[in-house]
């Protein structure tokens, strides 16, 4: 692969995560996530840091050369681990996808709540709507950091 936007892509993938969580931990939109992916675009320096704080290997991204991973060298004993292993990828595994289907949810939830919020004149009606949004948003963000957390036990 040759360019950002490939090895961004297989970042992304090797960290099980959708265009739309790696957008949001990036703090851009999933069509940006899309542009950067395909070198339509270039990213900026502050996506670039938050994600990297996600687990996102910068180097390789920008350069092609991959950091050495500290974890890997002093690894435990593959032999001591298997079953547990397998196990922790499993559950991790289903984890991330219910993790996904919620982020899914409340980002639809927070778009149709706008545009209730709109059509209406009611302030109360609104401000609770406010608050509904603001709380799914904070749940979808708290989702995508346990999936990034999650994401470096395997």
């Amino acid at each position: 692969m040759t360019g950002i936007g490939p090895r961004l892509r297989e970042e992304r993938t090797r960290l099980k995560l959708s265009q739309s969580a790696l957008g949001t931990v990036g703090g851009v939109e999933t069509n940006a996530q899309g542009n950067y992916e395909s070198g339509a675009r270039s990213p900026k320096t502050d996506y670039l840091l938050r994600i990297a704080e996600a687990g996102v290997d910068i180097q390789y991204v920008l350069t092609g050369v991959r950091h050495r991973n500290a974890e890997l060298a002093s690894g435990s004993s593959p032999s001591t681990q298997p079953v547990v292993d397998e196990h922790l990828d499993k559950v991790t595994h289903q984890l991330h996808r219910n993790l996904h289907g919620l982020i899914d949810a409340l980002y639809q939830m927070t778009v149709l709540i706008e545009s209730r919020a709109n059509d209406t004149q009611d302030e109360t009606l609104k401000t609770e709507l406010d608050v509904i949004r603001a709380e799914a948003q904070e749940l979808a963000q708290a989702s995508v950091r346990l999936i990034f957390v999650t994401s470096k036990l395997g």
